[in-house]
């Protein structure tokens, strides 16, 4: 995520398809965590239920990573989450 850009304008367009695809990353995280637990919640097999609630909490710290990287190149974005927060 480089911003090469000298001009304030390139520099917010570069940030603003970077945004748009973290948070297409964020969407498909959020859909992966969905599914994972609709498996869970229907298997029957101990094991495959362990491994899978383990790979949902992969997926939860790959949202929470996301959601940081959001807030720190979108102050906007940030300052809404604080404000749901408190």
């Amino acid at each position: 995520m480089n911003y090469p850009f000298d001009e304030a304008a390139g520099i917010e367009d570069e940030r603003e398809l970077d945004l748009e695809m973290l948070r297409e990353d964020l969407v498909a995280e959020l859909q992966a965590i969905n599914q994972y637990q609709e498996h869970i919640d229907t298997l029957e097999d101990e094991e495959a239920i362990k491994t899978l609630e383990h790979i949902c909490d992969d997926e939860k710290e790959h949202v929470a990573e996301l959601v940081k990287l959001i807030q720190k190149l979108d102050p906007i974005q940030a300052e809404k989450f604080t404000k749901r927060i408190l």
